[in-house]
């Protein structure tokens, strides 16, 4: 029995392979789309959606736990008030109370403020009529278990202490808050497709409006159901309500419409490019092969003969017809170049490797002596058979001497912009080199000899400027910032401790608003001194982009104060699908992204920030967006020059040294990163990007 092979079936000729091919190419897209839509097309579509919405749960969690914090921060800061003192003797003249009454209207929600004295009686309340407070077992059930805060059925009860201010020890009572769980609700979504609540596991109470028709089962973590009609996703919430979780249903219809349309399209696309690529196939492969099949023969028969002289005639226009005549010229040009190129080839490839052999031997010589001793060395080793010597002296050679017998060397004199002359290589030879190739062989060598004299010279007068300017800075920053202490400590003790009026105080505070800017001044000149000294050093390691996204939400934590003055929102975004890993130094990391975000804040007089963590060319972009005073094109360059300030209306108001970005920009280019700056003019606002690259 005659044994099946694999490659009987496979084709024989090249048209028949042309042809497959043409048609695989073509073909093949088109049916991985189909197979990847019907197979993976819903799990990858569902997975989509499981990760926006996840991304708008976590969001809307960390809205409702940062606005209990700021609630619990509030009331801490309004039982700190001197004012608080007057529950000694029971709010006579309301003064609490008012103040409870603005603060209620100042946070525009549905809450009650009051105070208890230590017997549980109520002093002062933020509506007209008397709080009745009934939450006395709750109230010392949370102080049993040193809770701030109890749950009453339709609300959240949040309290503080409050203490005397003239005796710290001494607690007055306790300032409360009747937060409406209603208030959240405002947190939640409904409309088409989505519904979301939030959902107390225990009592099963839920604020906002869920589908009927959905049976909630859920854990105290993260998690997510998923059956025929509905996506559940549940997320549980930190701090106060951690018995809560934020509930999203998502119909599963509506998430996977797109999906549905997308696959009778492809079906339909599937047809008509079967048939189109097939014929476009057939009739490329047969355009394409006849030609060459007449060019594959005629050289088969230069091959088999070595006839160089056989032509190739093809009646074909276009690459083909070009293709022909390029391959009669080279079989013509082939037979006369052979011999020449092999003795060229190998003499350039000896008197390259010469060359290359006292070039590496050169440039890791550190002074003119030593550059001048290997040069000599290695022409000795090159040329044993010949003498080459060294003279500081200018030639005075006669008139029956040629140039041919010695190479000349100049050194660029840097301070007054001139060649000076440094000495001359003589080449003792028996006869004169009359051979201008050689000669211009050892122009090369000299010319390499001139280049590292040059590179010596400029490095020593290189690291003596350097030298001397470290020192400079370094004596100067010191005789500067002694007196500047002694500036700043003597004005903060006359602010402080001396009865002065107040225009001598504005006069005082004038001049150590002066002396600490000029300190920042000269303190920002010694880090640029570091930078361009190399003293400060990058540790880089790497991080992934959560990390990243951890630091820049600490930094803005730490400047949410300087934005919440000017009433400027700070907004962040991770943009990234998945985490990625880049390589940076945090230090230095964070102390660009201070710079840029303190600019923006302080450029800045209304609108918002907005922070973007993005994926780059390169590996990350943060970028940080504001809606400040813009920077003309024209002056966007200018901006990391050191000492470079912009000047106009706005800018003219804001202290500054001018070597902010400088500084970032080369604290950046220590572990490979960069700083980009954008506006579209003045009054535009601008956007510094950092660019941080991948590992």
């Amino acid at each position: 029995m005659q044994v099946f092979k694999l490659q009987t079936l496979l084709p024989k000729t090249l048209k028949v392979k042309l042809r497959i091919a043409l048609f695989s190419i073509g073909f093949l897209p088109y049916f991985l789309i189909l197979i990847y839509t019907h197979n993976l097309g819903e799990e990858k579509i569902i997975d989509d959606v499981l990760k926006t919405h996840y991304a708008q749960m976590s969001q809307v969690k960390k809205s409702v736990e940062e606005q209990f914090v700021s609630l619990q921060k509030e009331m801490r800061f309004l039982a700190s008030l001197d004012i608080m003192n007057d529950m000694i003797v029971k709010d006579v003249d309301k003064r609490i109370a008012q103040l409870l009454i603005q603060k209620e209207q100042d946070l525009a929600m549905n809450l009650d403020l009051f105070t208890l004295d230590m017997s549980e009686q109520v002093i002062s309340f933020s509506h007209h009529q008397k709080y009745n407070f009934k939450y006395n077992t709750s109230f010392q059930e949370a102080l049993t278990h040193k809770k701030s805060y109890f749950f009453t059925r339709n609300s959240v009860v949040l309290f503080t202490p409050i203490y005397s201010s003239l005796e710290s020890s001494e607690q007055l009572g306790y300032l409360l808050l009747n937060y409406s769980l209603l208030n959240l609700k405002s947190f939640t979504q409904h409309k088409e497709g989505i519904h979301s609540i939030i959902y107390h596991r225990n009592s099963q109470i839920e604020i906002g409006e869920k589908y009927k028709d959905i049976v909630l089962d859920i854990t105290p973590i993260r998690g997510q159901s998923i059956d025929d009609s509905y996506l559940v996703l549940y997320e549980p919430f930190k701090g106060i309500l951690d018995a809560w979780s934020l509930v999203y249903m998502i119909e599963k219809s509506v998430a996977l419409a797109f999906l549905d349309s997308f696959i009778f399209f492809v079906w339909g696309l599937f047809g008509l490019g079967f048939v189109i690529i097939a014929l476009i196939s057939w009739w490329i492969s047969k355009r394409i092969l006849y030609p060459i099949s007449k060019l594959s023969q005629a050289t088969q028969s230069i091959i088999s003969t070595q006839d160089y002289t056989t032509q190739v005639s093809v009646k074909s226009q276009g690459e083909i017809s070009t293709l022909a005549d390029d391959f009669n010229a080279m079989i013509r040009e082939t037979n006369n170049a052979f011999e020449v190129l092999e003795k060229e080839n190998k003499l350039r490839l000896l008197r390259f490797i010469q060359l290359i052999n006292i070039f590496n031997q050169l440039i890791e010589t550190q002074s003119e002596e030593a550059c001048i001793t290997i040069a000599l060395d290695e022409l000795k080793e090159l040329m044993p058979h010949q003498k080459f010597s060294f003279s500081r002296e200018y030639p005075t050679y006669k008139q029956s001497e040629k140039r041919l017998n010695y190479l000349m060397l100049y050194i660029k004199n840097f301070k007054k912009q001139s060649c000076d002359f440094y000495g001359v290589i003589h080449l003792e030879y028996t006869q004169e080199l009359n051979d201008s190739y050689e000669y211009k062989f050892y122009r090369s060598i000299a010319t390499m000899i001139m280049l590292q004299l040059d590179q010596i010279r400029l490095i020593e007068q290189t690291q003596e400027i350097s030298r001397a300017k470290s020192n400079f800075i370094s004596h100067m920053s010191h005789e500067l910032r002694t007196p500047l202490h002694t500036i700043l400590s003597s004005t903060q003790y006359l602010i402080s401790y001396e009865n002065l009026t107040e225009q001598q105080q504005e006069k005082i505070a004038t001049v150590e608003s002066s002396a600490d800017h000029l300190l920042g001044m000269i303190n920002d000149i010694l880090d640029l001194a570091q930078i361009e000294a190399g003293k400060i050093s990058a540790t880089i390691i790497k991080i992934s982009s959560d990390e990243v996204e951890k630091i820049i939400e600490e930094i803005i934590s730490m400047l949410e104060v300087l934005a919440e003055q000017k009433n400027i929102a700070i907004r962040f975004e991770n943009k990234i699908p998945k985490p990625i890993i880049v390589q940076v130094d945090i230090r230095l990391l964070k102390q660009i992204i201070i710079n840029l975000l303190s600019n923006a804040i302080k450029f800045t007089h209304q609108g918002s920030i907005d922070l973007l963590l993005e994926l780059h060319a390169q590996g990350l972009a943060i970028k940080i967006q504001d809606s400040g005073i813009g920077i003309s094109p024209q002056n966007l360059s200018k901006l990391f020059d050191e000492f470079s300030q912009i000047k106009n209306q706005d800018t003219n108001q804001q202290k500054g040294s001018g070597l902010g970005l400088a500084i970032s920009k080369k604290l950046s280019k220590l572990f490979d990163g960069d700083i980009i700056l954008e506006s579209e003019g003045e009054g535009c606002g601008t956007k510094a990007i950092v660019v941080l690259r991948r590992k």
